[in-house]
């Protein structure tokens, strides 16, 4: 009887305060109605019962709140067992509360209870239908111990309202499911809208061949490193990766080929790389690398680590090239380089002179 997809328990959850401000003041109104009638040990009783169940109730909201931020599966499941108990054991208390105002009221106090009763679970139906079934046995106890004092007076207006009630039960039982096929399909396609909202960010901000970010988010993402480094006086360097002779890479084995050798190089360098840096392919056969907290110096170990990385990877097929190589220019926010403008172009100057020098070096 009871569920636990924790979006749905939410929607209950989030509903608590008002049902228990809802129920404390239906509780008021029902002991104001028969304090005259139903013996003051049997109202008494009846009010603690149910005060019981507010503060149940509260608790309960808590903990469900709490361990679905937690998304603490094992005692989110037993919490709504227990949710599930405390909502049943509130239906039979209404139900034994009705009966007493049935036994000790005069007629027609039973038709004030029945308008009640049917006033509570209409209320229900707004809190309690994202848990379908636990309404589903809330609302059964409670109407049917309804029909059951209707019938037990036997006239012709008693009988009539049982019937009435008895036609209605489908009707709302409909409705109620209605509402919960509504729940559950609007959180359904919010969290389809989620996935492909994420899908569509991911692919916003990756390079489609290699996947590691492209051109535009590196850029977007390293003007703001490149603000917060000046402003708190950290270091930050930049690294301009090339890969030689790409071009004849692509001449002499293909295109195809020239795509696995961006993908396995991008995958390898991708490895070497820290949480806090930043790599993308940037261009063609050019890939761009924001380290933070580096000076110009270990930007050039790190360079230098890449350079020698990539001169050492083994190819699987015979037909690749083996003899690849990149050159690579570094540049840091030293001297007049002040902005990631300057230091692009201080890292694309030195990648130039790397190439002019012969390549497969770190300038």
């Amino acid at each position: 009887m009871y569920e636990y997809n924790p979006k749905l328990l939410k929607l209950v959850v989030d509903n608590t305060p008002r049902t228990i401000l809802g129920l404390l003041v239906v509780s008021l109104v029902f002991v104001w109605v028969y304090m005259d009638y139903i013996p003051f040990e049997y109202l008494l009783l009846w009010g603690l019962a149910q005060t019981m169940f507010i503060v149940a109730r509260y608790v309960n909201g808590k903990k469900l709140s709490r361990y679905i931020e937690e998304d603490n599966e094992v005692k989110l499941r037993l919490h709504t067992i227990f949710f599930t108990i405390i909502v049943l054991i509130s239906s039979v208390i209404w139900g034994g509360g009705t009966i007493l105002g049935a036994m000790f009221a005069p007629t027609p106090y039973e038709f004030v209870s029945f308008a009640m009763i049917i006033g509570i679970i209409a209320v229900a139906m707004l809190s309690l239908t994202p848990t379908f079934r636990v309404f589903l046995g809330y609302f059964s106890i409670m109407i049917l111990s309804q029909i059951a004092i209707m019938i037990s007076f036997g006239t012709h207006a008693h009988l009539s309202i049982a019937a009435f009630s008895l036609v209605t039960i489908p009707v709302i039982v409909s409705l109620s499911r209605a509402v919960y096929d509504n729940h559950s399909y609007s959180i359904d396609i919010f969290a389809a809208l989620e996935t492909h909202n994420d899908e569509l960010k991911e692919l916003s901000i990756t390079d489609s061949l290699t996947k590691v970010y492209n051109r535009r988010h590196f850029f977007e993402t390293a003007k703001t490193l490149v603000s917060i480094a000046k402003r708190e006086k950290n270091e930050i360097s930049f690294l301009m990766i090339d890969i030689d002779f790409f071009k004849k890479i692509n001449d002499t084995y293909g295109h195809q080929v020239g795509d696995y050798v961006l993908v396995k190089l991008a995958s390898e360098i991708k490895t070497m790389t820290r949480e806090s840096d930043v790599f993308a392919r940037i261009g063609g056969e050019e890939f761009a690398l924001l380290l933070h907290a580096t000076s110009l110096e270990g930007s050039k170990i790190i360079a230098e680590k890449i350079r020698s990385k990539v001169e050492k990877l083994d190819f699987e097929d015979e037909y690749l090239p083996a003899d690849l190589t990149v050159s690579i220019g570094c540049a840091s926010l030293i001297g007049k380089t002040s902005t990631l403008e300057e230091l692009y172009h201080e890292a694309d100057k030195k990648l130039y002179v790397a190439k002019e020098f012969g390549r497969n070096r770190v300038q």
